[in-house]
């Protein structure tokens, strides 16, 4: 199987999570390739972030595979982003709660242009304030139809529903979504869009769950709910970036 969504990195000033937990943890739960960030970018220095994930990439024999996090600082620093792109990254992540992206701000459509240059996906983090919420999206997916656009967490349910039936460009991810909207995303028609994620291991900050104890019984809820068809389709077939 894989994952669409693994961080590596310092997480609000409490937690750091190395990679090589996140190697290990990976391994552990079987995952043969994953696509994750660095949560420390804006709060160290980029050397740092650089190196953890350039360390991630190395000890996870292969299977890791480097999205860019980027910062509106980043931007003013290198406006095409040349300056950060010192490895092939495979996508551009976008946290518009825990940073300050206006949803159809000049650098938001920035960053899309240089991803549509590029030919990456762009993944934009959704819920927790109007400013991140799935549906504020709309008009920048249908002004970038030929980049994709992952709304990771589908949040809210119902606005991520809307975008993904409007842009056929935009697709989910699943991390920390209940298996409930995973069935919501099939019924709608919309299963061939959705790449599983879990966030791992951001769990660790929520309570004393183990991250690979709490990332198996979202396997096995999803299972359950989708059945094996269709869990094999986000967690396996799908993955076609």
């Amino acid at each position: 199987m894989q994952d669409f969504h693994v961080h590596t990195g310092h997480f609000k000033g409490k937690l750091y999570f190395s990679p090589e937990e996140v190697a290990q943890g990976m391994k552990a739960l079987n995952v043969e390739r994953y696509y994750f960030s660095s949560t420390s970018t804006g709060s160290v220095p980029f050397s740092e972030v650089r190196h953890q994930i350039e360390s991630l990439v190395d000890l996870s024999e292969g299977r890791a595979v480097p999205f860019l996090w980027v910062a509106p600082w980043m931007l003013r620093n290198s406006p095409d982003l040349s300056a950060y792109f010192f490895c092939d990254f495979a996508g551009i992540k976008i946290h518009g709660y825990h940073q300050d992206w206006a949803p159809n701000g000049k650098p938001l459509r920035r960053v899309l242009a240089i991803a549509r240059d590029k030919g990456l996906p762009v993944m934009f983090h959704t819920g927790g304030c109007e400013r991140s919420d799935a549906g504020v999206y709309m008009n920048i997916c249908r002004e970038f139809p030929d980049v994709r656009i992952i709304l990771a967490h589908g949040r809210p349910i119902d606005e991520c529903v809307a975008v993904m039936k409007e842009c056929p460009n935009a697709w989910a991810d699943t991390a920390f979504m209940p298996a409930k909207h995973i069935v919501r995303l099939k019924d709608e028609g919309l299963i061939s869009r959705v790449l599983w994620g879990t966030d791992f291991p951001v769990m660790r900050y929520f309570g004393d769950n183990p991250p690979e104890r709490y990332c198996s019984q979202m396997i096995s809820e999803a299972r359950d709910a989708l059945g094996d068809e269709d869990f094999s389709r986000i967690t396996q077939d799908n993955f076609t970036l």
